[in-house]
């Protein structure tokens, strides 16, 4: 059945929506940089606190409107906060389950992250990196802030940027076929008023007036010089067409 997102009476639905601006952010994730507090991530002892802010996850937005705590536990621990987006969970009109704030552990270093392709799958897990830090029996410890940021006035200045230089390359195209510096004639021909100087040589068969050195004209009859032909002729096998000067 094929359904419509952006049609009257239609709906534009969280996947279509997640895939457009994924694809606008070229696949970035980050926090917003000038909304409220940018997510912030502070600690005490062993709970962390997230502050208020929104994030984009592979063109999914996530709203702190507040702050929220989080205990860590105190074993001695490589951990990773970090906002994890599962949709395989079901949501709620009144309960979000699909995301969630989540510490995830390892004995021996800092554990890797779960990232499968929910965008292309729409289901799967992605897990979005806030923090890194170690838990010890006195609080935490090497805490290392790890947000990314989404500038999205620099994102629209790139776009701007990189249509000038797009646009201006194409003025100055389009200025040096009007000057006739780069003016090509293509195989339909064309007509062109005035004087051709051609530097390099001309091959083929030529009609009309032709003021110049002729080197070489093995068959003046075939080169169809039916007009006059002044200048030095320096070869004319057959040049009954042809005024040697």
């Amino acid at each position: 059945m094929l359904k419509g997102h952006v049609f009257s009476k239609q709906l534009f639905e969280h996947p279509i929506f997640a895939l457009f601006i994924n694809t606008f952010l070229n696949g970035e994730n980050g926090v917003s940089n000038n909304y409220k507090n940018g997510m912030q991530v502070t600690y005490s002892g062993s709970t962390l606190t997230v502050d208020s802010g929104a994030v984009c996850i592979q063109g999914r937005f996530l709203e702190e409107d507040t702050s929220t705590p989080i205990a860590t536990g105190t074993n001695n621990a490589y951990c990773k906060l970090v906002i994890e987006i599962d949709l395989d969970k079901k949501n709620t009109e009144s309960q979000l389950n699909q995301a969630a704030y989540k510490v995830i552990t390892s004995a021996s270093g800092y554990p890797e992250l779960t990232q499968t392709n929910i965008i292309k799958n729409v289901a799967g897990i992605y897990q979005y990196e806030l923090a890194r830090f170690k838990t010890t029996a006195s609080g935490i410890a090497d805490f290392q802030d790890m947000r990314t940021f989404l500038d999205f006035d620099s994102i629209f200045e790139e776009i701007r940027q990189q249509y000038g230089t797009i646009l201006k390359e194409l003025q100055d195209e389009l200025a040096s076929v009007v000057d006739g510096s780069d003016y090509l004639l293509k195989s339909a021909g064309g007509t062109v008023n005035g004087k051709i100087i051609a530097n390099g040589g001309i091959e083929g068969d030529l009609k009309g007036d032709v003021d110049g050195n002729a080197k070489t004209a093995t068959n003046a009859t075939n080169a169809n010089t039916s007009n006059s032909c002044t200048g030095n002729a320096a070869t004319a096998t057959s040049a009954s067409k042809c005024t040697r000067k």
